[in-house]
């Protein structure tokens, strides 16, 4: 089989250590790690967790393999070497890059991201460049000579803990967008998990739709309970920056989201 999910996952995360493996709702027995690689299981039995080789991530390839995944460890910060050299031990030619934060990730979602890979030949399919999906379905589908190509081209060790951004950003790359086909925008919605207030949301997720939920009952939620979104509206997510433009504008955004008006003006006047 040359289409693999590959699940990066560490316990070192700065804003909620070992988010990974706390249980998902908190009152069950699954990790939000396996609840990742049991959604993952619904699009594709190939499912390898890349996690780093420190000692403290022991704990990540155990939980991995209670659900039934394969595990690579590779470096705790070069995450794209971590992806490639993944790839390359089980033979994965097309890469579909999901993050262990994102606990609703959707099996059809993945299967349509697959499906226009295959289809259309390109190097690097996406829902999260032109995003209408909600924040947290986040798929990526990638070949490995795209990714082999991104290791020869991006040095910076900030970028490539990113894996996909250089050829995001890159015009050296073919690349299609999924946009949900009703033709709505859902990215206001953030069903990821950074922060101790995504966790709760999370739970109150889990706990209002159970298990065998898809995104669509996500968007539904969402609209008939208006006050779950007031829960994380705060959280930034972070953001690589390519030049000084881009830091400024997001400097701008966390200013905004802050209420620090003032100096969201003097800022802009600089700019």
């Amino acid at each position: 089989m040359d289409t693999g999910i590959i699940i990066q996952a560490r316990r070192s995360s700065t804003r909620l250590k070992d988010k990974v493996i706390m249980k998902l709702p908190a009152s069950g027995d699954i990790s939000m790690l396996g609840r990742v690689i049991m959604r993952s299981k619904l699009a594709c039995e190939n499912v390898i967790v890349a996690t780093s080789d420190l000692s403290e991530d022991d704990a990540v390839e155990l939980e991995a393999k209670k659900y039934g995944a394969k595990v690579f460890r590779g470096s705790l910060d070069d995450v794209l070497l971590r992806y490639i050299k993944a790839a390359e031990k089980y033979n994965i030619k097309r890469i579909v890059r999901i993050t262990a934060d994102c606990p609703c990730i959707d099996g059809e979602v993945i299967k349509m991201a697959i499906k226009q890979h295959k289809e259309t030949g390109v190097d690097y399919v996406s829902n999260v460049e032109k995003r209408t999906f909600p924040h947290g379905l986040d798929t990526e589908v990638i070949s490995l000579e795209a990714l082999i190509k991104t290791d020869n081209e991006e040095k910076d060790i900030k970028v490539r803990e990113h894996v996909t951004w250089h050829v995001r950003k890159s015009d050296k790359y073919s690349k299609l967008d999924i946009l949900e086909r009703d033709g709505n925008d859902y990215s206001n919605i953030r069903v990821t998990v950074d922060t101790v207030e995504d966790y709760a949301l999370m739970n109150l997720i889990y706990l209002m739709l159970g298990e065998n939920f898809n995104y669509k009952d996500i968007v539904n939620l969402f609209n008939n309970n208006k006050w779950l979104e007031t829960i994380n509206k705060n959280i930034y997510q972070k953001y690589v920056c390519g030049s000084e433009k881009e830091e400024i504008d997001e400097a701008l955004k966390l200013l905004k989201l802050n209420g620090l008006e003032k100096a969201y003006k003097l800022l802009e006047n600089v700019k």
